[in-house]
């Protein structure tokens, strides 16, 4: 990996799940025997698999069945509008069987969107008014959430901003404009973002799996784990 394609290594032995050679294509071939399977990339690069050095595994599930809110190049959701329409065409798919009954979507990033700022309720209200929505942020440090879901999450005017966390307002109003910050949006979403029935634990936990593989991590892990996780 320094560059140099003339020192890259142009064959891996593996022999009973251990690597036994890496090295000249023609030196592995020497360990070639009868039952050997041989593999050819086809010009493709052969990496170890990435081990994550911080991520939260727990949100994986979550990243991988709900919309993906991402901005190019790994989604489409570049604007305001791009995020309804993927909400949408999300919905229409999937349906909320498989999410607590909800509308889900995460990796929105207001520093990319068109808009440079946050999608509010009446952004998402614009997908549904009567299925609760909320999408997190990138950071996973916001959330926004449609009228339906601050209703279900008893967010009004009179809540009252919690230690460490604010309730994002209408101008002029203490009515919430659907943006929550830090504490006022991770305890609030990850327990609707949580799956708790056996069947869908397992389901949010294989798609999960599936996500972290398909970008060569093997080895991750949940930032939030402790002894009681």
């Amino acid at each position: 990996m320094d560059g140099d394609s003339t020192k890259y290594p142009e064959a891996v032995a593996v022999k009973n799940g251990k690597i036994v050679f890496v090295g000249k294509k023609a030196d592995a071939e020497k360990l070639k025997g009868d039952s050997t399977k041989m593999n050819d990339l086809k010009g493709k690069t052969l990496v170890p698999g990435f081990v994550d050095g911080h991520a939260h595994f727990a949100g994986f599930g979550a990243q991988s069945v709900g919309a993906n809110m991402l901005a190019s190049p790994d989604g489409n959701a570049n604007s305001i509008d791009d995020i309804i329409a993927e909400l949408k065409s999300w919905f229409a798919n999937n349906g909320t069987d498989m999410t607590k009954g909800y509308i889900i979507g995460m990796g929105y990033d207001d520093a990319v969107l068109k808009e440079q700022r946050h999608p509010t309720k009446e952004d998402l209200d614009k997908v549904s008014t009567e299925v609760p929505i909320v999408i997190v942020h990138i950071s996973g440090h916001f959330a926004a959430m449609n009228s339906k879901a601050l209703e279900l999450s008893k967010i009004t005017a009179a809540s009252i901003d919690p230690p460490g966390g604010i309730i994002r307002r209408m101008p002029g109003s203490k009515e919430p404009n659907g943006v929550l910050e830090e504490l006022a949006a991770i305890p609030v979403y990850i327990p609707i973002l949580s799956p708790t029935e056996p069947k869908t634990v397992e389901y949010f936990m294989n798609k999960g799996q599936e996500l972290a593989l398909k970008f060569g991590y093997t080895t991750a892990q949940e930032g939030r784990g402790n002894g009681e996780s």
